[in-house]
């Protein structure tokens, strides 16, 4: 809210995102963003709403937006950029491959597709603290549970069927780790998420998404987009993918490193990414 107070580029940004959210959402999107937050109640609701995938997607990239411009204005742009699962489509915006509105347009199909799941279990996803290879070897064997974000080489994000991921969880949990439930609507990037996939495509193809004006890295296998003939249609698959497959946040942190980016910048309201980054970089 400081923010929002101090840089009219937050408040525009907003504005803008209304206009096209509206008619999607039934209420302006920044009645779910900016409450009172001397309300508990309101406060309350908001953070309930912003849990629901079809509210939290265009939420986060109104915000994705706000402060790439916020940067900008300080004259601070990006060489190479890279999301983490729903942030690549912040930085595929940031690329140039998708405007404002059709990445909001996009995200609400991303988010409603996966809302409208049938599925009994919708399925968990857990945080762990622990050597990578530890938590590769917890899951190795075990159906319905996959390492959902190679985040570093000291924290990843499991998830799928909520009794097997419970089980990872109290395995590593005994062997000394820490864990952390997420509260996610469903198993992102697992394979109970996978029917989004469909409509998803089908909804970026109408959109227009254009090839990328600079380098961006995939999170399905780590590696830069594709560039050339077919480029487009590349980038409808690997988006379609996306959904379903593990975050190669790691894999891709090694891309931008190779590609000569030494200065890494994280949008976003915290440090996550950015910590992984030092983990994963931090001696080379």
């Amino acid at each position: 809210a400081k923010l929002r107070a101090e840089e009219p580029v937050v408040d525009q940004t907003f504005a803008e995102a209304d206009v096209i959210m509206t008619p999607l959402l039934g209420r302006p999107l920044s009645e779910y963003v900016f409450v009172d937050a001397e309300d508990p109640d309101a406060m309350a609701r908001a953070e309930a709403s912003l849990r629901e995938t079809e509210i939290t997607q265009p939420a986060v990239m109104a915000a994705d937006l706000a402060l790439t411009r916020l940067l900008a204005a300080y004259g601070v742009s990006p060489d190479l950029v890279m999301g983490h699962s729903l942030g690549e489509y912040g930085a595929l915006m940031a690329a140039g491959s998708l405007t404002f509105e059709q990445t909001l347009e996009a995200v609400s199909v991303r988010g409603r597709g996966m809302s409208e799941l049938t599925h009994g279990d919708r399925g968990v996803m857990a945080a762990v603290f622990a050597p990578l290879a530890e938590v590769e070897a917890a899951v190795e064997g075990v159906d319905g549970c996959i390492v959902a974000n190679v985040n570093s080489m000291n924290q990843a994000v499991i998830g799928g069927a909520t009794v097997s991921v419970h089980g990872v969880m109290e395995k590593l949990i005994a062997a000394g780790f820490t864990v952390v439930e997420l509260p996610v609507s469903h198993a992102f990037h697992t394979s109970i998420v996978a029917p989004a996939s469909v409509p998803l495509r089908a909804a970026l193809e109408g959109l227009g998404l254009q090839p990328p004006q600079l380098p961006i890295v995939s999170n399905v296998n780590g590696e830069l987009y594709p560039t050339g003939a077919g480029a487009r249609e590349a980038a409808l698959d690997l988006l379609a993918r996306q959904v379903q497959s593990p975050v190669q946040f790691v894999a891709g942190l090694r891309t931008l490193y190779r590609e000569g980016a030494r200065v890494f910048i994280e949008v976003g309201p915290k440090r996550t990414l950015a910590g992984f980054a030092d983990d994963v970089l931090g001696a080379e």
